[in-house]
């Protein structure tokens, strides 16, 4: 829906608000919380010794139940209260649009009881 304008974006290094003013305007709907729902992925990946930690970001918008997941990367830190998403830049690694409303029927479908 919005991914060659997402595409744009992925592989830039901002903070999660200027994240969220990004994908609202890429979408034109108003996001509900510019610092998103930040969560970390748990499981360890190949090489233990990588230096950066791989996060989810979710940014939900007012007016509709769709939403914008987020992937994106940053330096590695020992304990996970060390990791400051309001100041700190991130790594955008991939943008993905989830809607979760059902389109507007379209009116000629409509069947008159």
């Amino acid at each position: 829906m919005h991914e060659d304008k997402f595409n744009i974006i992925e592989g830039k290094e901002m903070t999660l608000e200027a994240l969220g003013y990004e994908i609202e305007e890429i979408t034109g709907m108003a996001v509900r919380d510019f610092e998103g729902d930040a969560s970390r992925f748990v499981s360890k990946k190949p090489n233990a010794d990588q230096e950066f930690e791989t996060f989810n970001v979710r940014y939900d918008f007012k007016e509709s139940n769709d939403f914008v997941d987020v992937v994106f990367t940053t330096q590695q830190k020992e304990e996970l209260e060390d990791y400051d998403f309001n100041e700190k830049e991130v790594k955008v690694q991939l943008i993905t649009y989830k809607r979760m409303d059902a389109p507007l029927e379209n009116e000629s479908e409509k069947v008159e009881e």
